[in-house]
């Protein structure tokens, strides 16, 4: 029997006009940035799919020094996510090894172990309490700093340089010069691992370089920047909206108390339902292409609505309901294609672990202020909330 949870009460927050879900018309459009850039806009679930996987939608030309860009955080031209053919394969390769199922899976320990302890700081502060800065912030923050080897003594500082890749308005002299800093740092740990090896994502680059042809330490130390780009915020962000998600649907919280089985499911639909990432970074032909019932021209950006696509009814039925019912079809929030994002399953094992133990001890956990007023970022291609009120 099919059983379907509302989540139509779940705040969506501000989008950029050609965004908006509730204006959402299936297939491809025209549209126009908030900085007045006009693009393609997808839609359609299928489309969308086909697009992200036909290697003449470019993504290195669309970071091109005159491109405009539709998005403020668009990424540097060397980042993996800006890379194609064969240069974007062979940086691909180097980190995958450390990104597989079952290295992901070694990690388990590590990250139940952190959000227990996060969890015991929750349960220890006064109601109430800031969910992001007590939950969501920190643990993917200790997760990647294990990852990539930062040693527990430099965290304090490094977190302050992180913040820093988040200010994408912020070109102060001292945003400049602490931008700066962390770049050096990062070249320093990587020469340090150069001569003392290492069991971490970095010493696993520089071993996983010199096998499969050299990669040089500005390389390593952008690849290292990336992961930090694509696996902090957004998962910080994700976090906090599935924990959202779940708190304003009481009936499915009280169902997960006895029934975790469900959770990873239902973390994949919160995925689909209520992104953090709500479009993909923007690409490009340099041909004509003719596709969904129009015609490209070289030079013109594309990019998919991922909040819109993931909730086509054509594909996903009921389109905008939470469903414990198995689907076919694969979300896209984390991209499709050669593309596709390679932290997927670290996100996914941070989200499972927060709201498995969530709801095991916290299964009184409310939001603690109205949803209409909630803290929702802005100025990002990404959703989240720079701070969320619990209490329990």
């Amino acid at each position: 029997m099919h059983q379907a949870q509302p989540i139509k009460t779940v705040p969506v927050g501000p989008l950029p006009e050609a965004f908006d879900i509730a204006k959402a018309r299936a297939g491809i459009e025209w549209a126009t940035a908030p900085n007045k850039t006009g693009f393609w806009l997808v839609s359609d679930y299928t489309l969308a799919r086909q697009i992200l996987s036909d290697r003449r939608f470019r993504r290195s030309d669309a970071v091109g020094r005159h491109v405009p860009n539709i998005i403020s955080n668009n990424s540097a031209p060397d980042a993996i996510i800006s890379l194609d053919g064969a240069a974007h394969a062979r940086i691909r390769r180097l980190v995958a090894p450390s990104f597989t199922e079952r290295k992901i899976a070694e990690l388990a320990p590590f990250v139940t172990r952190s959000v227990e302890d996060l969890l015991d700081g929750l349960e220890a502060h006064h109601a109430p309490a800031d969910f992001v800065s007590q939950v969501s912030s920190p643990l993917p923050f200790g997760v990647l700093c294990h990852i990539l080897g930062v040693p527990p003594e430099d965290r304090e500082i490094f977190g302050s340089w992180v913040n820093i890749l988040f200010r994408l308005e912020d070109n102060t002299a001292d945003s400049r010069q602490q931008s700066i800093a962390l770049v050096r740092y990062m070249k320093r740990v990587v020469a340090e691992k150069r001569q003392a090896p290492s069991a971490d994502l970095i010493g696993q680059l520089i071993r996983s370089a010199e096998g499969k042809g050299s990669a040089t330490d500005h390389e390593i130390v952008t690849l290292s920047l990336s992961l930090l780009m694509a696996g902090f915020e957004t998962t910080v962000d994700q976090i906090t909206l599935c924990v959202l998600t779940m708190m304003l649907d009481r009936p499915l919280m009280k169902k997960l108390k006895g029934a975790s089985a469900v959770i990873p499911h239902v973390v994949e639909e919160f995925l689909r339902i209520n992104p953090t990432v709500y479009m993909t970074f923007p690409r490009m032909t340099t041909e004509r292409v003719q596709i969904g019932g129009v015609t490209i021209q070289p030079g013109q950006l594309v990019a998919v609505s991922i909040m819109r696509a993931n909730r086509d009814p054509s594909v996903f039925s009921p389109a905008n309901e939470v469903t414990l019912e198995e689907s076919h079809s694969a979300h896209l929030t984390f991209g499709h294609g050669v593309h596709r994002c390679l932290g997927a399953p670290l996100a996914f094992l941070q989200l499972t672990t927060v709201l498995t133990a969530v709801v095991r001890r916290f299964p009184n956990l409310w939001l603690a202020e109205d949803p209409s007023s909630l803290a929702w970022k802005t100025g990002m291609a990404t959703r989240g909330l720079s701070q969320m009120y619990v209490t329990w």
